[in-house]
């Protein structure tokens, strides 16, 4: 039996995604006539992006736990996803790390120790952004050894194995980019700056802030790029890494450069457009004006790709097909381009606006749109993953 593709159940699971979009954002996240209102933003983005990173490590590390065809087989490791974002979340961070470890990722410990700002709102988005910080450096490694290292080296081991190893394998290395790119900024978010337990940002001269959206600005967009290369890129990717099934350190290195350089790249582009439209940004600005901003739009526009790339792919197949591989992998380039500013500026549009439950306008850091686009492409993830894109998916003799 063969899955085939079905146009019109592509476009009816797509429009069914949206209205579960405006649904979930109603209810959990949305800052006005939302019910729970988690979008303040940091706590909601960082709780979206942990859940995110609980579907990754059930999916992609513990591969025993992948649904089949079956999309009731996708009920229990969705669940077990679930499981896993709360006692990561609220457990490990906020009551063991946070509690007997470092202050900050732990609310309840910020206010215990005292000093300026340590009330309940201001200290639970510190804490939200260190571990969004840390989920991203998980996710950023997980993409790259997925890719890289496969289930090297020890893919003749049993699944159950292979993930507990996978997960501190990649977690080793997480908490070393993490320590390095993120923990300098969130000792800094105190008063006074916690000079002994983090150093001086050290990229503030070159990203002129402190703030590490720097980083997570280059991150995120290598991580769209890696992802858009696996998945609608894999003739290329064969072309370039030896090995290409089984993985290897070389194939690590290679994905992780590829990355790092596009990411950078991606960058440099985006803001060099943002100058154009918005003049060069200055240390002290306030809004566009505001480095910071300009590299957490960077991120956020990365994120809108992501989105529009998991859209063409999940739900239109990846409708584009040329017999060159090459020109395959650019037009497909081109077609999540150019979705994904159609998105940025629903995003930003007044009827965007009034979708999300938003102030219309850009430039504010305390409106991020990465939390709705991570929340859409987490909802996606589980439509895929879990629930195999029921009901488009058919079977074919």
């Amino acid at each position: 039996m063969s899955e085939s593709y079905n146009i019109k159940k592509g476009i009816i699971s797509f429009i069914l995604i949206i209205i579960l979009n405006f649904i979930i954002w109603r209810v959990f996240f949305a800052p006005t006539n939302g019910i729970f209102k988690l979008f303040t933003p940091m706590y909601g983005l960082s709780l979206i992006t942990f859940l995110m990173c609980s579907i990754i490590l059930v999916t992609d590390i513990f591969n025993s736990f992948s649904s089949s065809n079956k999309s009731s087989n996708g009920i229990l490791p969705f669940i077990i996803s679930l499981i896993l974002f709360f006692l990561g979340y609220y457990l490990f961070f906020w009551n063991f790390i946070g509690k007997f470890g470092i202050a900050y990722f732990s609310p309840k410990s910020i206010i215990a120790a005292g000093g300026v700002g340590a009330e309940i709102w201001n200290a639970r988005e510190n804490s939200s952004l260190a571990i969004l910080y840390f989920v991203t450096s998980f996710i950023f490694v997980a993409t790259l050894w997925n890719i890289g290292f496969k289930n090297q080296p020890w893919e003749m081991l049993s699944n159950f194995v292979i993930g507990i190893s996978k997960t501190f394998a990649i977690s080793f290395f997480a908490i070393i980019i993490y320590s390095v790119l993120y923990h300098p900024h969130v000792t800094s978010l105190f008063v006074p700056t916690q000079l002994f337990a983090g150093v001086i940002p050290w990229w503030e001269e070159l990203a002129m802030t402190s703030s590490s959206f720097y980083h997570l600005g280059w991150m995120i967009a290598g991580v769209f790029f890696i992802t858009f290369l696996s998945d609608s890129g894999k003739d290329f990717l064969k072309t370039i890494l030896p090995n290409f099934e089984r993985g290897s350190v070389i194939n690590f290195i290679i994905i992780l450069f590829i990355a790092v350089v596009s990411g950078f790249l991606f960058m440099y582009i985006v803001e060099t457009i943002l100058n154009l439209a918005w003049d060069e940004p200055f240390t002290g600005g306030n809004y566009t004006d505001d480095p910071r901003f300009r590299h957490l739009h960077v991120a956020e526009i990365a994120a809108f790709m992501l989105f529009a790339h998991n859209i063409i792919k999940v739900y239109f197949n990846n409708f584009i097909t040329s017999r060159n591989k090459f020109l395959n992998l650019l037009l497909r380039f081109i077609a999540v381009v150019v979705l994904g500013m159609i998105v940025y500026f629903f995003y930003y549009s007044n009827i965007g606006a009034k979708y999300i439950d938003r102030v219309p306008g850009v430039g504010n850091v305390d409106d991020t749109s990465l939390c709705w686009s991570i929340m859409s492409i987490t909802l996606i993830m589980i439509h895929e993953k879990f629930f195999n894109t029921f009901p488009l998916k058919c079977k074919n003799g």
